[in-house]
């Protein structure tokens, strides 16, 4: 039983991440602890599921480098410090990134109605807050496209 131990021991200590993960877990709140142990166990089972499935469905799971297991909640209003305005940077520049895709016949036809579906679902002045969104962003992405030179040619998508 002590040469077990000695092995188990051995293996745990040679392991860094799980190093990593305990003493991330000791400095966790206890509070939090059954929580965050859930959603870890629940996140391995999505990602074990597939993995089983993916040759079949095309489809994958990958850890995501930028996730997070909590979320902010405010009380009282507080003023928005730096680290939000780059959180909205990168995950609009992710958005950016990958809205090529939308484009794509068959996932622009779902895309465009879920969005159409989505928007029923919401309050008029949700509506309107998302049109004076789009028409600001539109003038951004106008503002950043660079002037076509003599010669180009502007791609326009039909509707």
């Amino acid at each position: 039983m002590i040469e077990r131990a000695t092995e188990l021991t051995s293996t745990l200590m040679e392991d860094t991440v799980l190093q990593r993960l305990l003493g991330a877990f000791r400095l966790m709140p206890l509070e939090d602890r059954a929580t965050i142990v859930s959603a870890i166990e629940r996140e391995v089972q999505a990602r074990r599921l597939s993995r089983a499935t993916e040759h079949t469905t095309g489809q994958a799971m990958h850890a995501n480098p930028h996730a997070r297991l909590y979320v902010r909640s405010h009380e009282t209003a507080v003023p928005r410090s730096m680290l939000e305005r780059d959180e909205l940077m990168l995950a609009m520049l992710s958005a950016m990134r990958v809205a090529p895709i939308l484009l794509v016949p068959d996932i622009h036809a779902s895309w465009e109605a879920g969005t159409r579906d989505a928007l029923v679902h919401v309050d008029e002045s949700t509506r309107r807050a998302v049109a004076d969104l789009m028409r600001e962003a539109l003038a951004w992405v106008e503002e950043a496209t660079p002037p076509l030179e003599v010669g180009q040619r502007q791609t326009v998508r039909a509707g």
